[in-house]
């Protein structure tokens, strides 16, 4: 039988638990934090072109993680909730460009839209 001033007593096993429950919720408080502050980057942008070119403006501590033919999905503000498929052509000092994977018949320059880059995924993975 164990005496109560063993370290194998049952209130021993109930702080450990709690304390590795505690700090597991931690360790994903931050994970979430981290990842919803530095993964996906949304930004408004403007149709340049009715060929599917659009320019959209970042700060430049994201500008510095994006590159060419990295890819990214554009909302359209005509179309709300579908996103199309589009590729970093050139990135310049805030503002990128980039040009729709698929080709979209209803496009006029100077539509509003929205972008968004995974800055996690590097440019070369298809």
């Amino acid at each position: 039988m164990k005496s109560p001033g063993s370290p194998f007593s049952n209130s021993n096993g109930a702080r450990l638990v709690l304390f590795l429950v505690g700090f597991s919720v931690l360790v994903a408080a931050g994970t979430f934090w981290n990842y919803s502050r530095y993964v996906f980057s949304t930004n408004h942008a403007v149709v340049v072109e009715s060929s599917g070119c659009v320019r959209a403006s970042f700060p430049p501590s994201i500008t510095a993680k994006l590159h060419p033919h990295q890819h990214a999905k554009v909302t359209l503000a005509s179309v709300p909730g579908t996103a199309l498929q589009a590729e970093v052509v050139t990135v310049v000092k805030g503002s990128v460009l980039l040009q729709l994977l698929e080709k979209q018949n209803a496009l006029s320059p100077g539509e509003a839209c929205e972008v968004t880059i995974d800055t996690t995924v590097p440019a070369d993975s298809k």
